[in-house]
């Protein structure tokens, strides 16, 4: 567990906000946003709550040419529904004019009201160059503009409070591409101080069952596991080797660079049956998280082996593309049978 640093910052109408580093974009400002209204819950709530836990896999939305798939629900989904279940009340709004969406952005900070916008990461020049990439999806906070641009908390990616020209700002905000975001930007008008945490919860998580198990296209939930390791066992004789190798390093990337990553996401829905199982007192909500982190531990393992195959670190009769779709299908298994222990425990718990 890393040391979580923080800073505090006075925003327009002279109120602190809190600074505080986090696992996941949208989870981490979901939280900030709701904390700043007085609603203080975790991060691993927020995800679990939400229904963040998916698996999807999308040969009709490409990235480079290839298909996405993707370890989480749509980006937006968990500030959407975990706010409908706790009660807040939110605006979120697009627009089609830049010149519009950063007027308004302007006008509400102003305020003192932080705001959260989505954006490309690749045009946020106070990251990295060298580690950004055509990624539409990236959420932080903004806190008040200032000479250099715009003060920004981003709790995944920084650990400190930062500036954002404003150049930086609307491009990233109004950048063209697959899932472009045209300018959204949210925030909660009011919360609920006094939530149902059992109902959400097990809202939340019966939502993340039918997720999981119950659409019946399989290129979702645990079939679209199924689906993409049984391609992946399949790639080298279909493909070719080199061919084979870019078609495994993209879903290595969406695994373990886009937001969380397959293996992350895994260990907050963990975090979060952790917390469940303390809130109602069930042993069995704590045994399924700690067969959540498991499994997370078995995504990590595929990550490790894809990349060994693509560097060729390892001989080709160590590491194989036999191997990596052999533990993608290990990881369905494992997770179709804990979303369906999950839903017996959730009908316990309901009685």
């Amino acid at each position: 567990m890393t040391t979580e640093l923080i800073t505090q910052e006075t925003l327009a109408n002279g109120r602190t906000y809190i600074h505080r580093t986090s696992a996941h974009c949208e989870t981490g400002v979901t939280t900030a946003l709701f904390r700043d209204k007085g609603l203080d819950i975790s991060e691993p709530m927020i995800f679990g709550i939400g229904s963040g836990i998916f698996f999807g896999h999308l040969p009709f939305i490409k990235q480079t040419g290839l298909p996405i798939s993707t370890f989480r629900s749509i980006p937006g989904l968990v500030f959407k529904k975990a706010a409908q279940r706790l009660g807040v009340k939110v605006f979120r709004e697009r627009f089609r004019s830049p010149q519009k969406g950063m007027d308004e952005l302007r006008r509400v900070i102003r305020t003192g009201q932080i705001v959260a916008v989505t954006t490309n990461i690749y045009w946020l020049s106070f990251f990295p160059r060298r580690y950004r990439f055509n990624f539409s999806g990236h959420n932080f906070v903004v806190l008040y503009e200032n000479e250099n641009g715009f003060r920004i908390s981003d709790p995944a990616l920084l650990e400190y409070t930062t500036d954002c020209s404003a150049f930086d700002m609307e491009r990233a905000r109004f950048a063209r591409g697959p899932m472009e975001p045209r300018g959204l930007m949210y925030y909660p008008i009011s919360v609920n101080p006094n939530p149902d945490i059992r109902k959400a919860c097990i809202t939340g998580m019966t939502d993340s069952c039918k997720q999981m198990l119950g659409i019946p296209i399989p290129l979702f939930g645990v079939k679209g596991m199924r689906y993409v390791a049984k391609k992946i066992l399949i790639w080298p004789e279909k493909l070719g080797y080199v061919e084979a190798c870019r078609q495994l390093a993209h879903i290595l990337r969406l695994q373990e660079e886009m937001g969380t990553g397959g293996a992350g996401f895994r260990y907050i829905f963990a975090a979060f049956l952790q917390e469940a199982g303390e809130l109602f007192g069930s042993k069995e909500l704590n045994e399924l998280s700690n067969e959540m982190t498991a499994i997370g531990d078995v995504w990590r393992e595929f990550a490790v082996v894809s990349s060994r195959i693509i560097k060729n670190r390892k001989s080709k009769s160590e590491e194989t593309f036999e191997k990596a779709g052999g533990l993608m299908l290990i990881c369905a298994g494992r997770e179709e049978e804990l979303f369906k222990n999950l839903r017996d425990v959730i009908g316990k718990l309901k009685t």
